[in-house]
């Protein structure tokens, strides 16, 4: 009988040592490689933390480029989702210096009210007169479909903000 216990035991243990092992290798061969290969293949932005989970994904970057970004953004982003199968895919992105932060925290009303109205036109404007207010070296506002890219920098220090764009009472051209 006591033979018996150890041997039910054992084989549990064995089993369960092979489904984990099984999904372990998966996870890294079929989803954190290719994943890994493709931030590898980015031009414009470097990987900072790649954490894979049950229900998500999230890649944290440090952008290099930030006028090349949004096209490899959203391949990188096309790429993960269909990697992640079911789990969440979520991309941060590290450029966010103090000081930077604070140009974008005290500008944000202003740019809530152009995103609120679907006034795209006026964002560009509006990082223009960041730039002269606080003496930026360089700004950009650039927009796809999705989402809107804020870039800012001054000196060393830079900031870099990806802001959804909202699709709820937006109007669009049907052909």
């Amino acid at each position: 009988m006591q033979w018996r216990k150890s041997t039910i035991g054992l084989s549990l243990l064995a089993t369960l040592t092979l489904l984990f092992g099984a999904w372990f290798l998966y996870q890294k061969l079929e989803v954190e490689s290719p994943l890994r290969g493709e931030i590898g293949q980015l031009q414009s932005a470097t990987l900072n933390n790649l954490e894979i989970g049950r229900d998500k994904i999230q890649i944290d970057l440090t952008v290099t480029k930030p006028d090349v970004f949004p096209q490899e953004y959203r391949e990188l982003m096309d790429t993960a989702s269909k990697l992640a199968g079911e789990k969440q895919v979520v991309i941060r992105v590290g450029n966010k210096s103090e000081s930077m932060e604070d140009i974008w925290q005290s500008g944000q009303f202003v740019f809530t009210e152009a995103m609120d109205l679907h006034q795209y036109s006026r964002i560009p404007q509006l990082v223009n007169e960041w730039k002269n207010s606080h003496q930026l070296d360089e700004v950009s506002a650039l927009m796809d479909d999705a989402n809107i890219y804020i870039y800012m920098k001054k000196g060393t220090e830079d900031f870099y903000a990806i802001v959804p764009r909202s699709e709820e009472k937006e109007v669009t051209a049907h052909a």
